[in-house]
């Protein structure tokens, strides 16, 4: 059976997988199931209808699935999906959907330092890490392994594509495409991931073809329709060329656009 500190208080409707462990005064409300090698280590609180996969690991004062900070909010039933392997370090907070059978979804493997917020509908990719005091607003996306520095935000409905950066300090109302860096106030694209992109094995070719895109759309100030036609003619449509395309092309925010403080990659 679970093991569960006698000071912690758990719903008779909550179903934890006999490994789990809940330490001292953690509160875990009705309907919520909790996967097998998961740790709540002290004083954390899950929310009604969240749902934990496997190993992943709670630290004091995190808050995950609670009601969201929405005026839209009106009761009802709503969720949070949470994959496995992922840390939630102190002061962490995790809202659920606003509306009726909505969802906040997190994947796996994910790093939320202190005091970071995902915040209702948002969708958290795989791999992300999100440094202390950082946060998303409501309904944005944030693509595998990207990386959200401290102190940055996302305005709602913004997008980050799959291992984009946005650095230390920044605040964004627009979408930040795949691999790019974003800086600033929507200071615009200061580079793109290539440290990651070594890092995770990716081919001189698509590191290459990375490089042409970023050149095309963020250093040659084409507009969005010239540097779409520009990227089509001229870079291999690898899936990582398709990919940031699409992305480019599906935006309804607008995309953050090249480097406005002069400087170069």
């Amino acid at each position: 059976m679970a093991k569960i500190h006698p000071t912690a208080i758990v719903d008779p409707s909550a179903k934890l997988a006999d490994d789990v462990e809940v330490g001292p005064y953690c509160v875990i409300e009705h309907d919520t199931e909790i996967g097998p090698g998961t740790r709540l280590i002290a004083q954390c609180h899950i929310g009604a209808y969240a749902t934990l996969g496997a190993n992943n690991v709670v630290y004091p004062f995190a808050s995950l699935g609670t009601e969201p900070e929405d005026y839209g909010f009106e009761g009802g039933v709503s969720y949070t999906k949470i994959g496995d392997n992922n840390r939630f370090r102190e002061g962490v907070t995790v809202n659920r959907g606003t509306h009726e059978g909505t969802v906040t979804t997190i994947g796996s493997g994910c790093f939320m330092m202190a005091n970071t917020h995902v915040s209702h509908n948002c969708t958290i990719g795989n791999g992300v890490v999100m440094v202390p005091y950082s946060g998303c607003a409501g309904y944005c996306t944030v693509g595998d392994k990207c990386l959200i520095s401290g102190l940055s935000g996302m305005h709602q409905f913004c997008r980050m594509g799959r291992m984009a950066v946005l650095s230390g300090g920044s605040q964004i109302s627009m979408d930040l495409a795949p691999f790019m860096i974003g800086d600033g106030r929507n200071g615009g694209v200061r580079g793109f991931n290539i440290v990651g992109m070594k890092r995770n094995g990716f081919s001189k070719e698509t590191i290459r073809a990375v490089k042409d895109l970023y050149d095309i759309f963020f250093r040659h100030g084409l507009s969005m329709s010239n540097a779409i036609a520009k990227a089509e003619a001229e870079v291999p449509p690898l899936p990582e060329v398709i990919e940031f395309l699409d992305f480019i092309k599906s935006t309804k925010r607008g995309i953050l656009t090249g480097d406005r403080g002069g400087r170069r990659a």
